[in-house]
């Protein structure tokens, strides 16, 4: 189900003009929700794969909010952190702190994290490194201010300059701004992600639905609100958590009122997520997201493909890789955000579609990967006027056929 066809979804359209709704529907369909199972299954398959990559052992780090120029550990030797700030609740750093648990305990005999990231603890494991974990960084701002209240203590610092720790980030999901930001900070070698965070900006829509949807973001966002149009940052962020909408989303997502204007109808409760939406945080639509990807790439005619047909998921990615290919991105971050596929997925995707020489190693579509994708295009369009002449044989990709 699309957000627009949920009655709180109607019900915030009637913020708009009759001529501005298909902007803003189209604004709302576009928002990723990432539920509590895919950000606890994505961002651990993330850690444990840094375990078999980065030195051991690993001290697994939990980001929070710090008031300025708090310091995480207070002062001494075996220093403990200090606790929230006055008036506070545990954040998304709770619920990332009890994965780490878990992710920590399922290691077993393995062990390659430390117990817990108090200072007595990374000196007697001889820690190597500190990896920083968060769900979601919209600006890199909270990343960036938490690491230096951490390395700030005097036998962090020791351990730094001595190279005996090297610090790294794990992140569920990140926008294009703040990966930037965070590689500029740790280097580009040290910033992990699970997926790349859809924005405005980075949706595959026309000049002119751009210009519309960017139109109504200015317009409504209420100007008692200390924060741009477009969220903190101007990020311009799609994506939401059951626990959480993130203040990069656009103001006119999670805005309680409008300063000067009539009532306003919220669909986020500020940064929280209403209960008559909740559901559709655990809903997998596979088939939802691989349309909406399709028509962001421009590709109609693999709206119409049976893509059961394919013999496994990594196909079907590699299919979905193959045509953002097509459109000449920059990166696999720039395929992992108009895909929606995640980025392990949109490796897996590529290695294969590279063995199969349908990519080079540029990332570039070769003439067989662009024969590839014209010949899935032309066979397994569906409609009333084609038949499979008869034939109840699965399709498999020309390069996936034995004997080659």
């Amino acid at each position: 189900m699309l957000l627009s066809d949920t009655p709180r979804g109607q019900n915030w359209l009637t913020n708009f003009d009759l001529s501005e709704r298909e902007s803003a529907a189209i604004l709302l369909d576009s928002i990723e929700l990432v539920g509590q199972d895919s950000l606890q299954i994505g961002l651990s398959k993330l850690i444990e794969t840094l375990a078999d990559e980065l030195p051991n052992p690993i001290a697994l780090v939990p980001v929070r909010e710090l008031a300025p120029g708090q310091r995480y550990f207070q002062t001494g030797r075996d220093a403990p952190a200090r606790l929230l700030l006055p008036q506070s609740f545990p954040g998304s750093e709770a619920i990332v702190a009890a994965m780490l648990n878990g992710v920590r305990r399922a290691a077993g005999t393995r062990q390659p994290f430390v117990g817990a990231p108090s200072l007595k603890n990374m000196r007697g494991a001889r820690c190597r490194t500190i990896l920083l974990v968060d769900d979601y960084s919209g600006s890199g701002d909270r990343i960036k201010g938490f690491y230096r209240s951490f390395r700030s203590h005097p036998t962090l610092r020791s351990w730094a300059s001595y190279h005996r720790i090297e610090y790294h980030v794990a992140c569920y999901a990140a926008t294009p701004h703040a990966l930037r930001v965070l590689q500029k900070t740790f280097g580009k070698d040290k910033v992990h992600l699970h997926t790349v965070c859809p924005t405005i900006s980075t949706r595959s829509w026309d000049d002119d639905r751009l210009k519309s949807v960017k139109n109504i973001c200015e317009k409504y966002a209420s100007s008692a609100i200390q924060c741009p149009p477009f969220g903190y940052g101007n990020t311009g962020s799609l994506l939401a958590f059951s626990h959480s909408a993130p203040n990069n989303l656009p103001v006119v997502l999670w805005q309680m009122f409008r300063a000067g204007g009539a009532a306003w109808s919220p669909f986020f409760l500020d940064k929280g997520i209403p209960d008559d939406i909740r559901t559709l945080f655990s809903m997998t639509d596979v088939d939802r997201q691989r349309l909406s990807a399709v028509r962001q790439l421009r590709q109609p005619r693999l709206s119409l493909i049976d893509w059961s047909q394919l013999p496994s998921r990594d196909s079907q990615n590699a299919m979905l890789v193959l045509a953002a290919i097509a459109r000449r991105p920059r990166d696999r971050h720039y395929v992992a955000q108009v895909t929606g596929l995640p980025l392990p997925a949109v490796r897996r995707a590529a290695d294969l579609c590279t063995t199969l020489r349908l990519i080079d190693r540029s990332f570039h579509l070769t003439d067989q990967g662009r024969a590839e994708l014209q010949h899935a295009k032309k066979v397994m369009l569906l409609g009333d006027d084609f038949l499979l002449n008869g034939s109840d044989e699965p399709y498999y990709p020309r390069q996936l056929r034995a004997g080659r």
